[in-house]
């Protein structure tokens, strides 16, 4: 009788080896790492980042470019800088707005673990970039603003490709899904 029981036994185990072999896979593109505390101290961040990067461009619509002036730049360049945003044409202000906005959706799709953070992202900091080039090089931003208004604009553009960099690191390591 023991010997029956130990070849079923062994049976047994064999016809779960066999199920376990033959067990469908889940690929790699389907499994999904846990966030680390980073990952969300980060993301959040980048959305409180996003939030701001849009407020301002709400501001553009409810502020006088005198208001604006006031909250962005120093008392030798208020006025200088106040004309300079009176006279940004539209398509500037669009180019400006679509960064802001992407940026905000990317942060929102970086907290919600979703993989197309990175094309919002990336899309953001183009838009960014060429807002950047109409504002220093075409225009001469430069000229009405205070050395720590331009360090800003580069912390931005900095920022700009960390997330785009962050994004993309935390999809190669199977965050965003």
């Amino acid at each position: 009788m023991g010997e029956g029981l130990d070849s079923f036994e062994k049976r047994r185990v064999e016809v779960s080896t066999q199920y376990l072999e033959h067990e469908p896979m889940i690929s790699s593109s389907e499994s999904v790492a846990t966030p680390s505390t980073s990952f969300w101290v980060v993301s959040v961040a980048l959305l409180l980042w996003g939030l701001g990067g849009a407020s301002i461009y709400v501001a553009y619509f409810v502020e006088t470019p005198q208001e604006f002036a006031l909250t962005a730049e120093t008392a030798a360049n208020r006025q200088a800088y106040a004309d300079y945003i009176s006279n940004i044409p539209a398509w500037a202000i669009t180019v400006g707005i679509i960064a802001a906005a992407t940026r905000l959706f990317g942060a929102i799709a970086l907290l919600s673990r979703r993989d197309w953070a990175l094309p919002l992202y990336s899309i953001s900091a183009v838009f960014f970039i060429a807002a950047l080039y109409r504002a220093f090089v075409l225009a001469n931003v430069a000229s009405v603003m205070s050395a720590s208004h331009i360090a800003v604009e580069f912390v931005f553009l900095t920022l700009s490709i960390f997330a785009v960099w962050f994004a993309r690191d935390q999809k190669t390591k199977g965050i965003l899904r």
